[in-house]
């Protein structure tokens, strides 16, 4: 139900900001909207699992490992979308190759990976270790 509901925000939001840079010919907007969209889905794929594991109210530990592996190159990608269009980056940072080929599906896989993967690198501490 939740995911329904931020679907149906989201694709109004994305509506209006197409229509707002269509306007302005002002990109970044849609770029960070391209970008971090798709990671609050991968968030709230992975928060009812989450929650549960956060109802036994045991000690947990951040998996560094998996979020080093998986999460920091999703993480790379998702930043990629937007950075080069940013007043930060605009004129010397370039858009990699991969997503220049890809459209929208890289990142928005990307951003799906690394929403769940935030949530997922914290496990419940094992206590027979």
């Amino acid at each position: 139900m939740a995911i329904g509901i931020v679907l149906y925000v989201g694709m109004l939001l994305q509506v209006q900001i197409v229509e707002w840079s269509h306007s302005t010919f002002y990109l970044f907007p849609l770029q960070v909207y391209i970008a971090l969209f798709p990671v609050i889905i991968g968030l709230l794929i992975r928060t009812p699992k989450y929650i549960l594991e956060m109802k036994n109210r045991q000690p947990m530990v951040f998996d560094w490992i998996i979020f080093s592996a998986i999460g920091l190159p999703a993480l790379y990608i998702v930043l990629m979308t937007f950075l080069p269009f940013s007043p930060l980056g605009a004129g010397w940072l370039s858009v990699p190759r991969i997503l220049l080929l890809g459209g929208t599906t890289v990142p928005t896989i990307a951003g799906l990976v690394f929403g769940y993967i935030v949530l997922d690198s914290f496990k419940v501490k094992n206590a027979s270790k």
